[in-house]
């Protein structure tokens, strides 16, 4: 029976709730006798209202009362009158398990869907608890600790777009609890002492310390949770869901115990009054404890999650998608994944994020995100301690003390208050006659009307009142006094600026400014600035300096794009670079800027003087508060604390300034070392965060302006200046940045130290890319001699841990074995990842040996306070034969294989004997094994050429296979890159065979060369219109086959560049014979239209220029003559006359005459084109017939050439035969 108060009562499940009705029965049994003062009785106020507004929002629902109505009518009759009671009692009996069940579900569904209506108003609620909180803990500060940070977690999740509903349960959680604080209201003094002499003070100050740091590491665990990939929260949701289950319960262990804490304090009329109420909030609660919150967490599952889940469940199950790549690959191929393109190709970095955060494991997950994530939420706390302690008293501001005559006593600025009484507006007023009034109010307080203001406007000022009045009112009775320092700012608070004043004022772009909007625009203003000094600011200088900062951004661009096409980054760098500079967000950050109306005034001496000192000052807010999030945006709600209260548009320009400007001097740094493989992941994702809060205050607009406009693109583009145009415009027409060319390009000069020091500061920028470290460590794994007897299991151990599946193993391992005291294990241990310490012990001695397990963490040493451990290998070892063999598995999961470690050293494993061998002929077998391996440890020993040379293929073998699978895992490549079975059966070979040392070494080396590579991935990923795959390497423009804006067209890989190929979405058909433009560095979004249309204008000029006969032109490289097709080189530096022929294009190894020529420069194809679109069998047989018509022009021009040369060398050699005979004949004189 659900339990709950009788008809007509307080009915709640809430603790606030529960709250407010002790305050009301304590209120009423405090008598009329007792006195409270003022403050007390305005604190006891604020709060009631709070639990009670709570209370409200939390009143049963309308499922419940159903259940109610039906409870009350069998309440009210005796249930064992009816004749079916016995009947009923008897089917219950019956079938006990099967009810309880049913009884389980229900209670589960009435839990569901008190959830739900919790989260639906989490938001709303909190606000109300979180003031009442701030009430309480003025009276007792020593709740104020766990009270900052639950405000701190709260508002952190609330900033968040994209909230998890399972977040959110835990937060409700947290919320339940801090609840029972409400309690303390009750008691006026926290010193006051209890029965057993303590005060409630000193009672729960420990214990609201601990509840702070829970709170603190929850909200670390719910914002690592919700930053991960949902594929990544399905394949590992055992791992995080039980880590947040865990806080769920650790919350309701903390409510208990605060509750136990006040109940110790509280008088005797509140703790009857709450033993009334405890059967009611226990019997509800424990519905709720009842059901198990990983049950709890499927019912909140997503669509998208649970699409996900199926598909999981299809494949094999979690482990298997997270040990199979394929498998993997098949799950980020699904439009659930998000993981793909508008083609549906996945994106090979966002890939490559998820397959890193399902090998990391949740405690380093936390870890990794606690240092960003607790300087987040001091400077949340810094500011909500800011607003409580530093509110800023200006001289203009009005005294609030009650509401008596309209809603103009609630507009805190005096002037803007005498403003909005005199015109006699009510809650709101219409934007544009707000500016004009206040454009007229000051113009007559400043004594200084203009004769072009008054032409402007001749109604000079029509009170546009809500009630219908039309009559002109004077503000200023007589002369104001004429304040000196303001007069500058009438030029500026004019007609013409109406609509920027406007927009200061109207934060939510509905044309209508209100009491809210006007005293949040006048509580930003600069403390000592005038309220007309901050209009004349919104009205002219913001303009002047979105425009100044503009024009900054667009020098740091120029200097981040001149590194690149200077070839001044390192070449290991470039691919991090090019990742960088690629991305969408460049070319939305290029159409913001581009976007913004020119600032064209040229008198600005005096503005830039009076606004200079505010600038500055939001600047260095700006920066301080960047460097206190380490420069780490990570997500919306870390923007909205960099950037504080208002309108993204405000800061986003200097914003992008600071960020970008310390984004190019790490692409300086990136000029001098190599760097590690995440320097620039988060430069990327911080500039990414700000165009998407940038994308998302546009979409708000949308909303708001459609209803003002049908077509509220034209409002956008007039907003901020027109920054948001382009943005807006779904195929915006971006001109060339031709106008910027007269800017300078930002860092010339030295790295600031200031500057270097604060990169440097931050974390490990470099890094060598191959790693040789193994080759030290693996000294300490090399033994001669091995004990006998108690000591048999101390030294060095190598084998293989292989997986179950497919009989793949890691490659080889060793073990350093040491066996302390009694039956304690320890040791060290390497593989081709990396070393790792252990620890185990033997569990029991056997006939044949030992029983042991070995718990094993990567690194040398357990990192301080952490001793949990990666793997797990349970064995025994066979005293007899030397074999330590068992099973493997990561811990908490089942075994993932066996395992079998020998004394066999490392170099002895290439030689080792098959199965089959074995079987064969055992002693050939053995015989073999042991001449082949003395054979080879003595070539190496002896520093033999052959061995050297030996390990030297090898490596470049390996290498070149490991290379060729990472880029077919990581990117869908051409066949012609991938493995064929043999190649991987080779690969596999040799990997398990090499040294750890080698392997790690190796491996380092392949991760290298793909460093090097140049990876084409355009804006929404750039894929092969011949074969589908990507393009590594040589890209293939073509430029017959391209829209006219040039903003799409056919591309093809090195493999595919002599086929044909069709683009079914451009309706292109291209052919091997097109002009073409080769490249063998990305392309950049910013260099795209330029580069292209450079490229179509030398291959005009180069094929006039091949068109005349006189002109002898030679290939650059082997000298023959040039002759169509041929490539030409488009770099500048290369002029316009470096021509290659076709066959020095496709050698590898070609060497040029021109020193300036490079064999990265980018080439254009000249070709005899043919039609590049598909056509009809007319038009196709026509453009058969003008190739041919070209064709036969053109060899009946050779003919004719040719004929003409016949012709001279045959009159030649007339000439040359008739002097012979002249010789011949000619009698020759005697002697």
């Amino acid at each position: 029976m659900l339990a709950r108060l009788p008809s007509g009562s307080l009915q709640s499940s809430s603790p606030l709730s529960t709250a407010a009705t002790l305050y009301s029965t304590s209120s009423s049994m405090s008598g009329s006798g007792t006195h409270i003062d003022s403050d007390d009785a305005k604190l006891q106020s604020s709060i009631d209202a709070a639990a009670q507004s709570v209370w409200k929002e939390s009143q049963i629902s309308k499922f419940q009362s159903s259940l109610d109505k039906i409870e009350d009518k069998i309440m009210n009759k005796d249930p064992t009158d009816s004749a079916y009671y016995a009947m009923g009692s008897k089917l219950v009996a019956e079938n006990s398990s099967a009810v309880q069940k049913v009884v389980s579900a229900a209670a589960t569904t009435v839990h569901f869907k008190s959830i739900e209506d919790g989260i639906k108003s989490f938001a709303e609620s909190s606000s109300i608890l979180m003031k009442a909180l701030d009430a309480v803990s003025q009276v007792h500060p020593a709740v104020a600790v766990v009270v900052l940070a639950f405000k701190a977690i709260v508002t952190l999740e609330l900033k968040r777009r994209d909230n998890d509903h399972k977040v959110i349960v835990i937060q409700l959680k947290m919320k339940d609890m801090m609840t029972v604080l409400l309690d303390l209201r009750s008691i006026k003094d926290p010193k006051q002492l209890a029965p057993d002499g303590t005060t409630l003070e000193g009672r729960i100050q420990g214990l609201m310390g601990r509840i702070a740091k829970d709170i603190d590491e929850c909200g670390n665990a719910c914002q690592t949770y919700t930053r991960k990939h949902v594929l990544v929260k399905v394949l590992k949701s055992i791992s995080w869901e039980g880590k947040l289950a865990g806080y769920a319960d650790l919350f309701d262990q903390h409510r208990k115990d605060i509750a136990f804490a006040i109940s110790m304090h509280t008088t005797l009329g509140v703790e009857s009054a709450n033993v009334k109420l405890e059967s009611l909030a226990e019997s509800v609660r424990a519905i709720g404890e009842g059901v198990n919150m990983i049950n709890l967490f499927r019912m909140l599952d997503s669509p998208r999650e649970k699409e996900i889940m199926e598909l999981v469940r299809v494949n094999g199950g979690p482990k298997e998608c997270m040990e199979n790549d394929a498998v993997l690959r098949k799950l980020a191929s699904s439009k659930a994944s998000h993981l793909t393109n508008s083609e549906g190709v996945v994106d090979p970095v966002k890939l490559d994020e998820v397959r890193k955060g399902l090998k990391e494991e949740v405690k380093d997950a936390l870890k990794n995100n606690y240092a960003l994530f607790e300087k987040k939420l001091e400077l949340q706390k810094q500011q909500f301690i800011e607003e409580m302690g530093l509110t800023v008293k200006r001289e203009s501001d009005r005294v609030i003390t009650a509401i008596t005559s309209g809603p103009h006593d609630r507009v805190v600025d005096k002037d803007l208050h005498l403003i909005w009484k005199e015109m006699n507006w009510r809650s709101s007023v219409k934007g544009r006659h707000f500016v004009l009034a206040v454009h007229d109010y000051f113009v007559q307080k400043l004594g200084a009307t203009s004769t072009q203001d008054t032409q402007d406007h001749p109604d000079h000022l029509d009170t546009h009142s809500d009630n219908g009045g039309g009559t002109e009112i004077s503000f200023v009775t007589g002369k104001a006094e004429v304040v000196d320092d303001d007069l500058w700012t009438l030029q500026y608070i004019s007609l013409p600026r109406v609509p920027a004043i406007l927009e200061a004022f109207d934060d939510d772009g509905s044309g209508f400014i209100n009491v809210v909007e006007v005293n949040e625009f006048t509580s930003l203003r600069p403390q000592d600035w005038s309220l007309v000094h901050w209009i004349a600011y919104w009205a002219e200088g913001w303009h002047y300096t979105i425009w100044d900062y503009r024009n900054k951004i667009c020098s740091i661009l120029k200097g981040m794009y001149g590194l690149v096409d200077r070839m001044e980054i390192h070449s290991a760098n470039r691919s991090l670079v090019d990742l960088y500079l690629s991305s969408l967000t460049f070319k939305q950050l290029d159409e913001l800027i581009k976007s913004v109306t020119p600032y064209m005034e040229a008198n600005t001496a005096v503005l830039e003087e009076k606004i200079r000192g505010y600038v500055d000052k939001e600047e260095e807010r700006l920066k301080s508060n960047l460097q206190k999030v380490d420069w780490n945006i990570d997500g919306l709600d870390t923007l909205s604390l960099i950037t504080g209260r208002g309108r993204i548009e405000r800061y986003i320009f200097p914003l992008i300034y600071l960020v970008l400007r310390r984004h190019f001097w790490m692409l300086r740094l990136a000029c001098q070392d190599t760097f590690t493989e995440d320097v620039l992941r988060i430069p990327a994702q911080s500039i990414s965060t700000i165009m998407t809060a940038v994308l998302t205050r546009i979409k708000n607009l949308s909303v708001v302006l459609k209803q003002r406009s049908a077509d509220p693109s034209a409002l956008i583009g007039n907003v901020a200046f027109g920054m948001f145009k382009l943005l807006n415009d779904s195929n915006p027409a971006v001109d060339e940045f031709d106008e910027d060319a007269y800017l300078p390009e930002f860092g010339s000069g030295d790295i600031p130290e200031e500057e270097l020091r604060s990169i440097t500061q931050a974390g490990s920028l470099f890094g060598p890319l191959a790693d040789n470290s193994g080759y030290e460590e693996a000294e300490s794994f090399v033994q001669d001699e091995f004990p006998e007897g108690d000591g048999i299991l101390h030294g060095v151990w190598t084998g293989y841990n292989y997986y179950s599946d497919d009989d793949r193993s890691d490659g080889l391992m060793q073990f350093n074995i040491i066996h302390t005291e009694g039956s304690k294990l320890r040791g060290t241990g390497i593989d081709r990842v990396d070393v790792y310490h252990m620890e185990g012990e033997v569990t029991s001695t056997t006939e044949n040996g030992l029983d042991l397990i070995l718990k094993v963490a990567y690194g040398l040493q357990p990192s301080e306070g952490d001793e949990t451990f990666a793997f797990e290998f349970t064995g025994s070892l066979n005293t007899s034969t030397l074999e330590l063999k068992g099973t493997w598995a990561a811990v908490g999961y089942p075994p993932n294989g066996p395992f079998l470690l020998t004394r066999r050293p490392t170099f002895a494993y290439p030689f080792l004997y098959s199965e089959s061998e074995l079987s064969e002929n055992r002693a050939r077998a053995r015989w073999k094994f042991a001449l082949t391996t003395i054979r080879q440890q003595v070539r190496r020993q002896r520093w033999s050429w052959s061995y050297f040379k030996d390990r030297m293929e090898q490596r470049k073998r390996y290498v070149e296979l490991r290379l060729r699978m990472d880029i077919e895992q990581l990117y869908s490549v051409n066949e012609a890159v991938g493995l064929s079975s043999d190649e991987i059966f080779e690969l596999n070979r040799t990997g398990e065979h090499l040294h750890p040392a080698d392997g790690r070494y190796y491996i380092s080396l392949a991760k290298k060369a793909m460093r090097m590579l140049c990876i084409h991935r355009g804006l929404f990923g750039l894929y092969c219109d011949g074969c589908y795959s990507g393009i590594i390497g040589q890209r293939l423009i073509c430029l017959d086959c391209m829209t006219a804006d040039l903003s799409n067209n056919v591309d093809m890989c090195e493999f595919c560049m002599d086929h044909t190929a069709s683009n079914e979405s451009l309706s292109f058909e291209h052919h091997p014979s097109h002009n073409s433009l080769l490249i063998f560095r990305t392309l950049y979004n910013r260099k795209r239209k330029v580069t292209i249309t450079n490229a179509k204008t030398l291959i005009t000029a180069g094929k006039a220029e091949l068109g005349y006969s006189d002109n002898k032109i030679e290939c650059v490289s082997c000298s023959c003559p040039i002759e169509i097709p041929c490539w030409l080189c488009v770099e500048w530096e290369c002029g316009s006359n470096t021509f290659i022929c076709t066959a020095c294009q496709k050698k590898k190894d070609a060497t040029y005459k021109a020193d300036s020529h490079k064999a990265t420069h980018s080439l254009a194809r000249l070709s005899h084109t043919v039609a590049s679109s598909k056509q009809t069998v007319e038009e196709t047989l026509g453009s058969l017939n003008s190739r041919l018509t070209e064709e036969l022009a053109d060899v009946r021009s050779r003919v004719e050439k040719l004929e003409a040369r016949v012709d001279q060398r045959l009159s030649k050699m007339e000439e040359l035969l008739l002097q012979v005979l002249t010789a011949v004949s000619t009698p020759q004189s005697s002697s």
